[in-house]
Parts: C-alpha cells; structure tokens; sequence
C-alpha cells in the first residue's frame, strides 16, 4: 500500500499562493477553516467533506472549492485513500485579479458555488498552474496559467456574473508576437508584453490566443522548442541547446521538446546524428 505523504510551501514566485500536495489513507482532519481560498485537485480516489452539515463527496478528477471562513472535516472516501493537491489563495491576490481583468464591481469578492466542481477544462487548467508552480517554468507560464485559472473559476462557478473585459485588440497581439519571436531566447513576463501592448493580461492572454490559436507562453515555448530541434540537427548537445534556448536546464528542454515532438531531446538527438540532414534557417512561426 502506498505510503501516507504531504507537503506544504509558499510560492517562490507568486505571493498569495500556498500550495500543499499530498496522499492520505486513513487520516482524518479535523474541524478547520482557511482564511484564503481552497481550491483541490483530486488525482485519485475519494475524499469526503462534512461541509455545512453534509457529507459531500469529492471524486477522481474533479475540484473542491472551499471558500474562506467555511467550517469542514476531510476523510477518506474511498479504501484506497485519495491524492490531491490544494491551492490556498490569498483574498487579495483574488481580489485584484479579478478587477484587473474582468467588469467587478462589487465588493467583497464573489463566493464560489461549491465545494464540488465539475469541470474538466478548468481542472486541466489548475492542475498545470500547480504543476508549474512545483518546477521550473518560464513566468510568462505561470502568470498566463495564473490569470486564466482564477478568472474561469470565478466566471463559471462564482455566485455573481462577472464579465471580461473587451478583448479585440488586432494590432497589439501582432506587437506581442513579434516581440516574442525578436526576443526568444529570453524568458520574456507578461508584464513586458502588458506594457508593450496597453492591455491587461487577461485581455493580451484571450485576444493572442484568439488570434493564433495558442496563448503567449504556449508561442515563446514552441519558439524555444523550434529552434532547439533545429540545434539538435546541427549536432549542438542537449546541455548547451538548453542554455542556447533560454530553458531552466534540460530537464525543462526535455519536458517540453517531447510535449511538441513526441520524442525525448537525447533520443531525437541520437536519430539526428545517424540521419544527418541540412536543417534551414530559423524561421518564425
């Protein structure tokens, strides 16, 4: 039987966020509240909350949402126990997020409709925000995952309509790609294209996506990946094609070279050498 784990810390990156990551079997909380906003993400087996006199379950691949000052227990639901991992939201962070990107006028912060959401895109969506905020990854990453997490959560699943700001904005978008594709190599924030364009991040993240079918960071990692093949094809090793490319190290190459390629940066690298082939010139994409 797997053994009992957790882990709690604060975001490097990111104030506001704590993030805990865990596997229970037979533990049981106690009765608790948060101050901050609880969001988990169950990736196995069954929890089950007393929440507000109820016992509610919370299944394999959906979200719990437990808005702050909410009494509840947790234990599990399931023999074998169940694996998650949780965000704990600073109200602040919330707030500002929320006025900066969307038409919220009230205050204080709309509740979110819970504790159990069903919602298997938003769910894909936090699961990479936590992901990325455990390892390595590029700030136009997080920040981008960052600002649609909590902006979707609060658009379908808040107890009041809230509205995004408008997003058409052509000529930005096209002055945000051609700043990505000039500066590549560098891990360039959102803040930089914020500033650059006029828009809010929301705004930049929707109207680039709507634009060319992929989001901001999703574009300057492709970039990194393009070009990183095309070292590959030179022979250039694994080690300094990370460095070259502006990558954490080669573990973050890796990660995101067989994401696009299917094939790991060492094992494509290996078939390059054997098929060697005149790679052209970078091109943007």
């Amino acid at each position: 039987m797997r053994k009992e784990f957790s882990k709690a810390w604060r975001s490097p990156s990111h104030c506001g966020i704590e993030l805990f990551h865990a596997y229970f079997h037979k533990f049981s909380f106690a009765k608790h509240w948060h101050d901050e906003l609880a969001i988990g993400i169950f990736l196995s087996g069954v929890e089950k909350l007393d929440y507000r006199g109820e016992i509610v379950t919370i299944p394999q691949g959906t979200l719990a949402a437990l808005n702050p000052g909410e009494i509840h227990t947790g234990f599990s639901g399931s023999d074998s126990g169940w694996y998650y991992r949780m965000f704990y939201f600073d109200t602040a962070l919330i707030e500002e997020t929320l006025r900066e990107h969307t038409l919220l006028n009230q205050t204080p912060v709309p509740f979110l409709k819970g504790p159990l959401l069903d919602d298997p895109e938003l769910f894909q969506l936090l699961y990479k925000l936590h992901s990325s905020l455990e390892m390595n990854a590029l700030s136009l990453s997080t920040d981008s995952l960052l600002t649609l997490a909590i902006s979707q959560l609060f658009a379908r699943h808040g107890d009041q309509k809230i509205y995004p700001k408008a997003l058409s904005n052509k000529q930005g978008v096209l002055k945000a790609r051609a700043y990505l594709q000039e500066n590549w190599q560098r891990n360039v924030t959102l803040d930089e294209l914020c500033q650059l364009t006029g828009m809010s991040r929301y705004q930049l993240i929707r109207s680039f996506n709507a634009q060319f079918g992929v989001p901001p960071h999703q574009f300057l990692i492709l970039l990194k990946t393009q070009r990183a093949r095309a070292l590959f094809r030179t022979g250039a090793q694994v080690a300094e094609v990370a460095i070259d490319c502006g990558f954490f190290d080669q573990s973050h190459l890796s990660r995101n070279f067989k994401r696009a390629f299917g094939i790991t940066p060492a094992r494509y690298l290996k078939s390059a050498q054997r098929n060697f082939v005149q790679e052209p010139s970078f091109y943007s994409l």
